[in-house]
């Protein structure tokens, strides 16, 4: 009688095992709510008083402000089964770009689109070297990244490059709403929005996902593949751009170093959200999640206390963990079927 109560009990088990393992093969994405959610229960143990507070969860939106708005155009480069490792080099360079224009004279608006219009045209270079080639995206982007680093800090003298006087306009990209949250964390919902409808409600966002699939097969279909994959070489390209001119608005000043991390820090926050590394299958709100959970986690080792050299060990072991998991996911629906 024991062993068939065990044997049932197993089976119920392996059945509610099968139903979560269909459910996550066909919403990757609550993989990283679940982190989120651990992540955040696990700091909110350790400092209720502080990880309760309005002002750290505005600080936390802050935090997430700079890296989201990269990863969200991660997570859609990736979707059409590239990456993009010079976005930390763009980023620099273009608040310095950013600060330049405003200290020659021109209002920021001016600035910001030249900022964006260098973020288009390096986007552009990857773009076309990437589908000219035809070396992986990962090769070439790294080799842009170390050019495009050395050209900052080149031009930089590896120094700071810092805001000269303060127009009225910046406050478009600096105000400050209260409970540490800015208006950063605005622009980065909006650009959340927008590549989300892109994605999901555009034809275009269709093309991705095929591109990201077999471009062969997306070729015969009449996807013109070269031109969409160079399109999201460039959005990507200017949504790092428009963060460099939220952080260089945010602190008045640019550091040669700056968005050293990025690239890998964009990719694992795409990856935790759910993106496959190979393309075809993914969500911009994947990078939006894995950013928050590095959010949660970088501000959280603040609220307890601790070093902040944990937050580089956090973001290597979830890129390796999460892309064993990643891979694992992507093969759930077969196993159920």
């Amino acid at each position: 009688m024991a062993t068939t109560d065990a044997r049932r009990s197993r089976g119920v088990l392996g059945s509610v095992v099968e139903r979560a393992k269909q459910i996550l093969g066909r919403n990757p994405e609550l993989a990283a709510v679940i982190t989120f959610l651990a992540v955040t229960a696990f700091f909110v143990f350790l400092a209720p008083g502080t990880m309760t507070e309005p002002a750290i969860w505005g600080d936390i939106f802050r935090q997430t402000a700079l890296i989201g708005t990269v990863a969200i155009l991660v997570s859609m480069l990736m979707i059409a089964g590239d990456f993009d490792m010079t976005v930390g080099a763009n980023y620099a360079f273009s608040a310095m770009i950013f600060l330049w224009t405003i200290n020659a004279g021109f209002n920021p608006l001016v600035a910001a689109g030249a900022a964006i219009l260098f973020g288009l045209t390096v986007g552009f270079v990857n773009g076309v070297l990437v589908t000219w080639t035809g070396i992986h995206s990962f090769i070439i982007t790294l080799g842009g990244m170390f050019a495009l680093r050395g050209i900052v800090l080149l031009v930089s003298g590896g120094t700071y490059v810092t805001l000269e006087r303060e127009p009225e306009l910046l406050a478009i990209f600096s105000m400050e709403l209260g409970n540490q949250f800015s208006v950063a964390v605005v622009w980065m919902f909006v650009v959340l929005a927008l590549i989300g409808f892109i994605t999901h409600r555009h034809p275009f966002g269709n093309h991705l996902y095929a591109v990201g699939n077999d471009r062969d097969t997306a070729r015969g279909r009449g996807i013109r593949v070269t031109r969409s994959r160079i399109i999201a070489f460039m959005m990507t390209a200017a949504a790092a751009s428009f963060a460099g001119v939220l952080v260089a608005s945010r602190f008045g000043s640019v550091q040669a170093s700056l968005g050293e991390q990025m690239p890998l820090v964009a990719i694992a926050a795409a990856v935790l959200g759910g993106c496959a590394l190979f393309g075809g299958e993914g969500s911009p709100i994947a990078g939006f999640l894995g950013a928050l959970t590095f959010g949660v986690f970088q501000v959280g080792l603040t609220a307890i206390g601790a070093e902040t050299f944990w937050f580089r060990t956090f973001v290597g072991l979830i890129l390796i963990v999460a892309v064993i998991l990643n891979r694992q996911i992507r093969n759930l629906p077969i196993q159920a079927n």
